[in-house]
């Protein structure tokens, strides 16, 4: 699979494509098949050796926090999610979503907002957590509540000014004057000019000031917070001496994963309660443009990498099904460590880019004895039954007619073969796609 790397710290140069091999969940992790990738300010930091959690004995590292996509593997521990779901995720840093598949602890994902398609939802993550947990947890915001928030226009911001909104908090931003009209539309009661403007002449008391801006904004800042309110910084520790003379709290955090909390995130969004903008999107290959864009550009919302573009899903009838069946065979050219099992895919008129050895499946290949397995979602698990062709130009007789695990499944056809050179046929239905995990043939 292909991943955007770094083997050592620098500019967006030291940023590469590479081949990588594909994870493989463990107990309580899930494997994401990426469609969408944000780009975030913290992935810059990263790759410039500014983020201590990132050192050198991590290289070679993929870079990006933020994904959304689709379940392609779940490990053993996993009830939650199947293969198939759609879902987005604020990754722990030692994975990276730069890449076409990644490993994510299942605490960490959530349902993706049905309202948003992929590149959306992968905009949402880190910010959206950010804006979250500094707002509410760290912030102690309540309804009824006046908060002023600095950068309300940025990824971080537009996030936090409609989330405080939802809650019933008054919401006071600094921004560009080019952006006044923009956070006026998320529901900025009070909008600031802040290079013609100074917030502290015109802001009355608040009970929390939410900074993204650091420095100098932050030292003005404490003159209109009320005792016993809160100042919350996502980029420098605010002067606790100051603080506690003032009778505040102050502090500086950094965002934590939280699937809990990104489904309740999710939930205000396909209420019509947030809405997500994207400045810009770029391909994966584009990466360093992209952080580069991020950086130099004055950035409206989120900027998001296209990583793998989605599969349309076509609804077809039990007839369509039975000509997505897979053949599963073991290749003896196959190279050392490969998987016993090698697959063509039904239904393709050539080779894919995902796979160049797909081959064409037509109805009647399938002769009369044969076994196939068919593999379907029942409830939240995957399920499959073996069953015997009786004529490949008619029905099929079940054998045995029953559900089982998928491992069960190929156990039980492996042991009915009336040879060893015998093909077993794999039929997946619409939505189910091919883990190699459940079996091996031969």
């Amino acid at each position: 699979m292909q991943a955007v790397r770094i083997h050592r710290f620098g500019g967006p140069d030291v940023m590469t494509l590479e081949e990588i091999d594909r994870p493989s969940p463990s107990a309580n992790e899930v494997l994401i098949k990426v469609f969408a990738a944000s780009v975030n300010p913290v992935d810059a930091k990263m790759r410039e050796g500014k983020y201590p959690v990132v050192t050198k004995k991590d290289l070679p590292y993929v870079l990006g926090r933020d994904v959304s996509g689709q379940i392609a593997a779940a490990g053993d521990n996993v009830s939650t999610f199947v293969i198939g779901d759609d879902v987005f995720a604020f990754l722990s840093p030692e994975h990276g979503g730069y890449e076409e598949f990644v490993l994510a602890r299942v605490d960490e994902v959530a349902a993706k907002p049905k309202s948003l398609d992929q590149v959306g939802a992968a905009a949402v993550p880190l910010a959206g957590i950010t804006a979250w947990q500094g707002l509410f947890d760290h912030g102690g915001l309540r309804q009824g509540q006046r908060v002023l928030i600095h950068g309300g226009a940025g990824g971080v911001g537009h996030f936090a000014i409609q989330f405080a909104k939802a809650k019933g908090a008054w919401v006071a931003t600094t921004v560009s004057a080019s952006d006044k009209e923009f956070v006026s539309d998320l529901g900025a009661d009070q909008v600031i000019d802040y290079k013609s403007e100074k917030f502290e002449d015109l802001v009355e008391p608040v009970d929390l000031v939410f900074d993204l801006i650091g420095g100098e904004t932050q030292e003005r800042s404490f003159r209109v917070v009320k005792p016993g309110g809160a100042l919350i910084s996502t980029l420098q520790e605010p002067d606790k001496a100051r603080a506690k003379k003032l009778n505040i709290r102050a502090e500086r955090y950094t965002a934590q994963p939280n699937g809990a909390q990104l489904q309740e995130i999710a939930d205000l969004i396909d209420q019509g309660k947030v809405k997500v903008v994207v400045a810009s999107t770029f391909g994966l290959r584009r990466a360093a443009e992209a952080q580069s864009a991020l950086k130099e550009k004055h950035i409206r919302g989120k900027v998001v990498l296209k990583v793998v573009e989605q599969q349309i899903r076509t609804v077809i009838d039990d007839d369509m099904r039975r000509l997505r069946a897979y053949q599963i065979w073991e290749d003896e050219r196959r190279p050392e460590g490969q998987d016993l099992a090698h697959w063509y895919r039904a239904g393709d008129g050539g080779p894919t880019e995902e796979r160049p050895d797909y081959r064409r499946y037509s109805s009647g290949v399938a002769p009369v004895g044969s076994l196939v397995i068919k593999f379907y979602h029942s409830g939240h698990q995957i399920r499959g039954y073996v069953r015997k062709v009786a004529d490949k130009n008619a029905g099929d007789t079940i054998f045995p007619g029953e559900e089982m695990e998928p491992e069960a499944a190929f156990k039980l056809a492996d042991s009915h073969k009336a040879d060893s050179s015998e093909p077993i046929f794999i039929e997946l239905v619409e939505g189910v796609e091919w883990d190699p995990g459940w079996g091996r043939l031969g």
